[in-house]
């Protein structure tokens, strides 16, 4: 992974790459919502963590991925797997979690700008 703006540092570049998830997962989310009634849709599950944790592990971020899974939930008579109350409580978690890491990542970036102006 490339330092962003070249003043980066592992830490705020894991942050990013758990942006970069998180994102996708509001995508995946969203996308289940809308589909709620399409005959065989089967819900998207978004993973990322444990790909990031080993890459954090390793000193490597370049190795952590973002995969993208379809659920294999049971189905209703229509074919659809989508639970729009896990989906519903799952997009309150991830909008949660997206607060923290943007907080993180402002709390990273005001301090680089006081060692800056003093």
């Amino acid at each position: 992974m490339n330092a962003i703006g070249g003043v980066s540092d592992s830490v705020t570049q894991a942050l990013h790459v758990a942006l970069n998830g998180l994102d996708a997962r509001q995508r995946a989310i969203s996308s289940n919502v809308a589909n709620l009634e399409t005959p065989d849709y089967h819900a998207h599950k978004v993973d990322f963590e444990d790909s990031l944790r080993s890459a954090v592990d390793h000193g490597d971020l370049s190795k952590a991925a973002i995969s993208v899974t379809q659920s294999s939930a049971a189905t209703r008579l229509n074919g659809n797997n989508v639970d729009i109350d896990f989906e519903v409580l799952a997009s309150s978690e991830n909008v949660l979690r997206q607060r923290l890491v943007v907080q993180a990542l402002n709390n990273k970036y005001s301090l680089l700008r006081t060692a800056i102006t003093g």
